[in-house]
């Protein structure tokens, strides 16, 4: 069954559910989705993951960010006081609005994930404030209320309306799933109900606008969708249907994402890579509403693409666009692009069942994703590449500097402590189909959650992806029979399971269903046992003709260059920097790799692994040839733990007449 028209909108009325309500919610979801993505806060991270939550927030400059940089000091939820033609210290109207909500979305996601009381109290302060602000009207966004067109739902050119207001209700709904305080939901839907209102006969994408305002509203969609998800009110799904059919018909500069695009065979993205991020999931989130084939395929085109454009550090090439170029480890990627990404994909899995998604979001998180900043988050390269070894410094953004906080704009220094939260959020997902419970993004973590009324938690005791041995420990309140389902990542099919012999063990494609009455206390191990893949990349400038990269299981290695590092300005007397950053030798860039020869993987932990981005804990180690043809003894490293590296190899092969 699939929504396939547009309803009269049911506009201004919030809902509190009962336990009826939630038994008709669950059955509404199963009409458009395989896997359900869990409330905030019933996965909590564990091991190094948390502890990266925890420095990142309290160590580097997301917990400091309002002494950092002025971007997000305004409060402009809360003043309502912007218009659609004023700059502001030389900056678009809508980037405070936009940096305010990345930033409020990251502490409150990173505070309650890592149990960081001081700043889950300036999380209640700030939604409290919020919701007092909002008027009788429930508007929550950044626009003056005025007559003039320049102020909220009545702009005559570029603004950024829906997109601040879309960034900051992820924080308040994120904050309401780990807290329950129920008036910050109800804000959330009248504050978004009042959007549906107003353009529920005319199309916001309509507005002339050279700037990424009007397109960056997709992003809008979230919000739609997560509230459905939250409510059961099918009037999201249906202004999502509506909205989209205004974005189609639009005017917008980023328009990769139109399903005529989609559906152009010779055409790959061009334009804005945060959008294409942004809004990642909503063609296959329209397919599944509307069920046609047209959309179908234009939500598998999407997907297609997106592969075509990314590196081997998992990353859409984008040096802010696209421009249709393949991706490869010497294309620029921007952070942004990253750290959206995440959430989308996550919710493509949840829409289609495709679990090798799960691949792909594990594979930028853990590479690209840490590849681009230090640890702690004191830095951030705004673009970075797979392969590199220089800076550019002087260029006019110094986007490829790292900084804490980025004169070109601060997205994507704000977009950093992002990442790993959004990581989290995917990590476990409820089955629609057997009702249990899958194992989807792998970490340390726990899990307390609800099946069929019985509460459950379940610890996953793993030093993934540093280490290939998984302990899960499963006590329900009482004995339960479920499945609980673990996806086979990254292509794997030599594993053992252990102490699972009253249980019903399943073998796929791409996961394996252990199905058994659980009882307190049950542990069953889980061994991957990956191999060292060496991975073809297509020709480019550093590899003219051809190359490989080399990666086990979600790690991608590389040869690192040592370097040193200046700090060039420092903001406001916070201790937060931007830095200049040198390679000190160079000699061995130039070295090719033979496709035979053998790379030994070492793990060189120490139990348990607490901060493996500050030194690497794993290795591979091998050998590459120098240009006379000798054999030079190499150790590779994750990707994550370096600055300048070389990720891909030119085949030794290639230089042979």
């Amino acid at each position: 069954m699939r929504f396939v028209g547009i309803l009269v909108l049911v506009i201004m009325n919030s809902t509190v559910q009962s336990k009826e309500d939630t038994t008709k919610l669950k059955e509404e979801l199963e009409k458009y989705y395989q896997y359900e993505i869990l409330p905030a806060g019933e996965i909590k991270p564990g091991g190094w993951i948390k502890n990266q939550l925890e420095r990142d927030l309290s160590q580097g400059y997301i917990g400091h960010f309002d002494n950092v940089h002025h971007t997000v000091t305004h409060n402009v939820f809360v003043k309502q006081n912007r218009t659609s033609t004023k700059q502001y210290r030389i900056i678009k109207e809508w980037w405070s609005g936009e940096h305010e909500g990345y930033w409020k979305d990251a502490v409150i996601r990173m505070a309650f994930l890592s149990g960081h009381k001081k700043y889950q109290e300036q999380a209640h302060i700030w939604m409290n404030e919020l919701v007092e602000n909002t008027g009788k009207n429930g508007y929550i966004g950044i626009y003056a209320d005025c007559e003039r067109p320049v102020c909220r739902f009545n702009h005559k050119k570029g603004n950024g309306e829906l997109w601040a207001t879309s960034r900051i209700l992820m924080a308040m709904l994120a904050y309401y799933e780990f807290t329950g305080e129920q008036k910050v939901l109800d804000a959330a839907e009248k504050a978004a109900k009042l959007i549906m209102h107003h353009y529920n006969d005319k199309n916001y994408f309509s507005k002339e606008s050279k700037g990424g305002g009007v397109s960056h509203g997709i992003g809008f969609f979230e919000n739609l969708e997560w509230l459905y998800r939250l409510t059961g009110d099918e009037s999201y799904l249906q202004f999502s249907v509506k909205l989209y059919e205004d974005f189609n018909n639009g005017r917008v500069r980023d328009d990769d994402l139109k399903t005529h695009r989609l559906l152009d065979e010779d055409r790959y993205f061009r334009k804005h890579g945060a959008h294409i991020a942004e809004g990642m999931f909503v063609p296959t989130f329209i397919a599944n509403l509307r069920n046609e084939e047209r959309y179908n395929k234009a939500a598998d085109k999407s997907l297609e693409k997106l592969y075509y454009h990314m590196t081997p550090g998992g990353a859409m090439r984008c040096d802010e666009w696209i421009n249709g170029r393949r991706g490869t480890a010497d294309e620029l990627y921007e952070y942004c692009g990253i750290a959206e990404m995440v959430g989308p994909l996550n919710k493509i899995i949840t829409m289609t069942g495709d679990l090798s998604i799960a691949d792909r979001i594990e594979k930028l998180t853990f590479n690209a994703g840490q590849g681009s900043r230090f640890s702690p988050l004191r830095g951030l390269s705004y673009l970075t590449s797979d392969n590199r070894i220089h800076i550019n410094h002087r260029e006019i953004g110094k986007r490829e500097s790292y900084d804490a906080a980025h004169r070109a704009a601060a997205c994507c220094v704000l977009n950093g402590g992002r990442l790993m939260p959004y990581y989290v959020e995917g990590m476990w997902m409820k089955d629609l189909e057997t009702k249990g419970i899958t194992a989807m993004l792998y970490g340390p973590s726990e899990l307390n959650t609800t099946i069929r009324d019985t509460k459950v938690n379940i610890v996953e005791d793993t030093d993934y992806p540093f280490g290939d041995k998984i302990r899960f420990t499963v006590n329900p309140e009482k004995p339960i029979n479920f499945a609980l389902t673990l996806r086979k990542p990254h292509g794997v099919n030599n594993f053992e399971t252990t102490n699972l012999e009253e249980a019903k063990v399943n073998e796929y494609k791409d996961k394996i269903v252990i199905t058994k009455d659980w009882q307190k206390d049950d542990q069953f191990d889980v061994h991957f046992k990956f191999d060292v893949k060496k991975i073809a990349q297509p020709e480019s400038k550093t590899v003219p003709n051809g190359g490989y990269f080399l990666q086990r299981g979600a790690l991608v290695y590389a040869l690192q260059f040592d370097h040193d590092i200046d700090t060039v300005k420092e903001y406001n007397n916070s201790g937060y920097y931007r830095y200049k950053i040198k390679a000190t030798n160079t000699d061995k860039w130039d070295l090719k790799i033979d496709e035979e020869t053998p790379f030994e993987y070492t793990d060189l932990q120490q139990e348990p692994v607490e901060n493996p981005f500050d030194e690497p804990v794993v290795k591979l180690e091998g050998s590459l040839t120098d240009k006379n043809g000798n054999t030079i003894p190499v150790t590779l490293i994750p990707e994550g733990n370096t600055v300048f590296r070389r990720v891909t190899f030119p085949e030794v092969q290639t230089d042979i007449k």
